[in-house]
């Protein structure tokens, strides 16, 4: 169920935009990758969440953030539309449907940790080789910066991942020319090539 919040009226455009787009990363892999859980809740604008964060001294602090997007383990999806409004400009290569859904097929084995379930025969130290030498290398602030990468990649594994999804389907030349291992790991788990949707030659009459 596609629901909204805080009086925000969702209407059949900006489901099918949403689930069109939520639809893509399970294209070839199928529904059942979105199992056990069942509704997304959209808010019109980015919104606040409080969590609790533990300090070096251990003292808890409930700390407050504004997100565009939230995915929880077994619960929703939570989307801010003017993250998605297709008649608002958005950075390239960012999409906030592709990075949630991405969270919930990173949490399929029930944690965030970059490493969503792999496919039989999929090595997870292939997975790791190409991710963790790419992921460090955006946490330390090395060139990644400065080549069309959202640094907050580099926040963590499961962030790196996210984003890395979001660049394989958005802007999959720019991901290919800059980390072509990490395309290519991308490229064996979705069971998709979007270099070669871009990269076709279009018909003319």
């Amino acid at each position: 169920t596609l629901v909204g919040a805080n009086g925000f009226a969702v209407d059949e455009q900006q489901r099918a935009l949403i689930a069109a787009q939520a639809s893509l990363l399970v294209l070839n892999l199928g529904l059942d990758w979105y199992s056990g859980w069942s509704e997304i809740i959209i808010y019109p604008e980015p919104f606040i969440v409080r969590h609790p964060q533990r300090d070096e001294a251990g003292v808890v602090h409930d700390e407050s953030q504004q997100l565009g997007g939230e995915a929880w383990g077994r619960g929703p999806v939570i989307l801010a539309w003017s993250e998605i409004d297709p008649s608002l400009q958005h950075r390239r290569g960012h999409n906030v449907v592709l990075h949630e859904f991405a969270h919930k097929l990173d949490l399929l084995d029930g944690a965030a940790n970059g490493i969503p379930p792999l496919h039989a025969g999929f090595k997870a130290a292939e997975w790791a080789e190409a991710f963790t030498q790419a992921y460090g290398e955006l946490a330390r602030g090395h060139h990644y910066r400065r080549a069309g990468i959202d640094p907050y990649a580099g926040s963590s594994p499961a962030e790196f991942f996210a984003v890395m999804t979001e660049l394989f389907f958005e802007d999959p030349l720019h991901l290919q020319r800059e980390l072509p291992r990490v395309y290519e790991v991308l490229r064996r788990f979705y069971r998709q090539d979007p270099v070669r949707r871009v990269s076709k030659p279009r018909a003319h009459p």
